[in-house]
Parts: structure tokens; C-alpha cells; sequence
């Protein structure tokens, strides 16, 4: 239905609330959804836009869908996956939730970026320090890509006893 692109059919418009809540539940059921996602997904499919605002407003209110909570489920998940602050801040701000949910989100995590960073460069390079500056550039710049700051990555490719 909204999950299958390229499946061949056509889809159908959503015409009454209930056919909408249903639709958005679905979706919702398999994962955490910001409104601003839920928004885009649905809307091509309704063509009355007062009615696509009262659902959304609704599962909200009875909370089927909280920013909140997709803030928090994507900000532990990043972390988990080894992305730092920055990058999981962009990856937020994409999915259309709020700035004071992101910092929200990011204060609940009890990660310490120094050591995931140090930890994503062990994992990729090994142990060792780089053989020279063109490969400690390299390593800055694939860490710096996940999302780290400098101070991080000055850090984890620092040696260990530093």
C-alpha cells in the first residue's frame, strides 16, 4: 500500500476520516512516524487537506503519533548505528520535528561522543594511528561525515594513551 514503491498499482484516493486514520495507523504500526512524514506520505492521497490536519491532530491527541517519541526511537538509533550528534540533529531536522525536540531527544541519550567516535574509528581502522597525514585526513573526513565535531575526531584519532 504505502510501503511497496514501484509495485504497479495505481493508488487510491482516500476520500472519508476514517479510510485516512486507517491508513496513517498502518503506517504507524510498522514504525515511528514524525507528523511532518505522515504528512507527506498521506497527502498525495487526500485531497481535502482541512480533513488530512483533523486526522493527524487526532492521532496525536490519542497517541498513535508523538514527535516526541520518533525523536527519541531515531536519536537512539543513530547513536546505536555509531552517528554523532550533528549527523542525528540533520537526520531529525529532515523528518520535519521541531528544534527543541531534537535537543530533547539528544539530552536523554547517555552517550558519550568522544568515546563513540573513538570506538567508530577502532571499528573501521583498526587500532593503530595513521601512517601519515594523507590517511589521517581520510579518517577525519569519514568521521567528520558521520556526524562528529573536531574536538571528537582530534580525540579519537589521537593515540590512546594521550
Amino acid at each position: 500500500m504505502f510501503g511497496r514503491r514501484g509495485s504497479g498499482k495505481a493508488s487510491c484516493a482516500l476520500e472519508s476520516e476514517s479510510a485516512v486514520m486507517e491508513a496513517m495507523i498502518q503506517l504507524l504500526a510498522r514504525r515511528e512516524y514524525s507528523q511532518h512524514e505522515l504528512r507527506q506520505r498521506v497527502a498525495p492521497r487526500v485531497a481535502d487537506e482541512v480533513m488530512l490536519e483533523t486526522v493527524l491532530a487526532r492521532l496525536q491527541q490519542q497517541g498513535y503519533q508523538s514527535d516526541r517519541r520518533c525523536a527519541g526511537m531515531l536519536a537512539r538509533q543513530r547513536a546505536g548505528q555509531g552517528y554523532g550528534e550533528r549527523r542525528i540533529r540533520h537526520d531529525l531536522r529532515e523528518r520535519g520535528i521541531e528544534n527543541t525536540l531534537i535537543d530533547e531527544a539528544l539530552a536523554e541519550l547517555d552517550v558519550d561522543w568522544f568515546d563513540l567516535a573513538r570506538q567508530q574509528a577502532v571499528r573501521r581502522y583498526g587500532d593503530g594511528p595513521p601512517a601519515d597525514a594523507r590517511e589521517r585526513a581520510r579518517r577525519m573526513r569519514h568521521l567528520l561525515g558521520r556526524g562528529f565535531g573536531y574536538d571528537e575526531v582530534n580525540h579519537a584519532l589521537s593515540a590512546p594513551d594521550d
